[in-house]
């Protein structure tokens, strides 16, 4: 019998398959649940996995649960539903949030879990996919000491570099300031080159221009290779999430009082793209949506 923790995955989608995936190939006891694609639940437990149906039927089976959802509501759903997480059971558990979480609602729901007996840590994510399926993503670790040193071990199993960055809630805020910064610099890009175009600039020798100074970044050449080239895959995240994520950190920068005029215009950008039916395309096709 392995001595390690017994691990609970929810969120299957293409960054915790890969995640759930490496988890079970370092040796420990998974437990999954499915929400609408059998594929990757039959991959798990193709490899050894334990499936069910809700968050309370996970609960008897796990000492952590990871969480790998999009919205906040999602979380709080699966922790304080009809059949979530805290609807049975009394064994304590730690549950791990590797979304992009609203700081409020990770604090209230880390209060109701110590209630219960339980911790809890935000823990969101960098980089792709095909991050994930290797196994070196980047985690932004928050929480209590304690839990962060009871967790090290399998957080490392799906991360190259595995930041702790503070208490409880700290993860989702510098996540949701990197997102809030990306998204911001994304519609920049738009709107430089949709400028480019209009006035009959080259764009590739904008590109090299820009390129040889300090705007150069991996994220500004995936987003002038849509420009360049037409591929839109250098950077595989939705503009739905990017809207989504906008509203989380507007959210935030209200709550501690600061005046995000700049993000707030880049998510009303995302707010009239997403309405308009362009939501699961991925970030860099705004080069091609901003037009002039």
């Amino acid at each position: 019998m392995s001595n390690l923790e017994r691990v609970g995955f929810i969120g299957l989608g293409a960054m915790g398959v890969g995640m759930a995936a490496n988890v079970i190939g370092a040796g420990y006891p998974l437990t999954v649940m499915g929400h609408t694609r059998r594929e990757p639940v039959e991959r798990l437990v193709g490899l050894g996995a334990r499936e069910v149906s809700t968050p309370a039927e996970m609960r008897a089976h796990c000492d952590v649960i990871i969480l790998c959802v999009t919205t906040s509501d999602a979380v709080e759903n699966i922790v304080l539903g009809d059949d979530g997480l805290l609807s049975a059971g009394d064994n304590p558990f730690l549950l791990i949030d590797c979304g992009t979480s609203r700081p409020d609602s990770t604090l209230m729901l880390g209060a109701r879990l110590a209630e219960a007996g339980c911790s809890m840590m935000d823990v969101p994510l960098g980089r792709s996919a095909a991050a994930a399926e290797a196994g070196t993503l980047n985690m932004m670790a928050g929480g209590s000491e304690a839990d962060f040193n009871r967790a090290k071990a399998l957080l490392e199993t799906m991360s190259e570099n595995l930041f702790h960055v503070g208490e409880l809630s700290a993860g989702h805020r510098i996540k949701l300031i990197n997102n809030g910064y990306s998204m911001a610099v994304a519609c920049l890009a738009a709107e430089a080159v949709a400028t480019a175009r209009a006035g009959n600039v080259d764009l590739k020798v904008l590109h090299q221009v820009m390129g040889a100074g300090p705007n150069r970044s991996d994220f500004f050449d995936w987003m002038m290779a849509s420009a360049v080239d037409g591929d839109e895959t250098k950077l595989e995240f939705a503009l739905k999430n990017g809207y989504k994520d906008m509203g989380y950190f507007q959210s935030m920068a209200d709550e501690v009082g600061v005046d995000a005029t700049l993000p707030a215009a880049a998510t009303a950008r995302l707010k009239t793209l997403v309405e308009a039916g362009h939501g699961d395309e991925f970030v860099p096709a705004l080069m091609r949506l901003v037009q002039k």
